[in-house]
């Protein structure tokens, strides 16, 4: 009987020991892959703008007259995306104004003053971090020149 009782704790033991050990490899087998860094997305379109380049030279091997006219190009393309979001601007306020009006519908009147003043605080918030991205993007193009 004995016997059967030490077999039987060895084998739990075996068992434990070995989950315990395959945990660990595979915890460092994805360690590993996950910190593996992958290029870094570029933060600002400045940099996106200077990795294209850079990757159309490396890459595609454009000279420079070719890359003259893809700066171009790029340019044209920024400013047609520009008039289209200038343009679908006061739609998309629009929209944003009939949800605003169709929430406070369903508020109770003593809901109202507290519903204005957290979209208040909530717009602070956005502008505020507008203005930290662009300070940050102006930053970064400043240390670039």
């Amino acid at each position: 009987m004995p016997r059967t009782r030490l077999s039987a704790i060895l084998y739990l033991v075996l068992v434990f020991a070995s989950g315990i050990a395959v945990g660990v490899a595979s915890n460092r087998l994805y360690t590993v892959k996950a910190s593996v860094p992958a290029v870094a997305a570029p933060r600002t379109m400045a940099e996106l703008r200077t990795r294209y380049m850079a990757e159309m030279v490396q890459k595609v091997g454009v000279n420079a007259e070719q890359q003259a006219a893809v700066s171009k190009i790029l340019d044209d393309t920024k400013k047609k995306f520009d008039e289209i979001r200038r343009e679908e601007r006061p739609l998309r306020d629009k929209i944003q104004q009939e949800q605003v009006d169709e929430i406070r519908a369903v508020l109770t009147d003593a809901q109202k003053p507290a519903y204005d003043a957290w979209r208040t605080e909530r717009q602070k918030a956005q502008q505020q971090l507008k203005a930290s991205r662009k300070a940050a993007a102006g930053s970064g193009a400043t240390a670039k020149q």
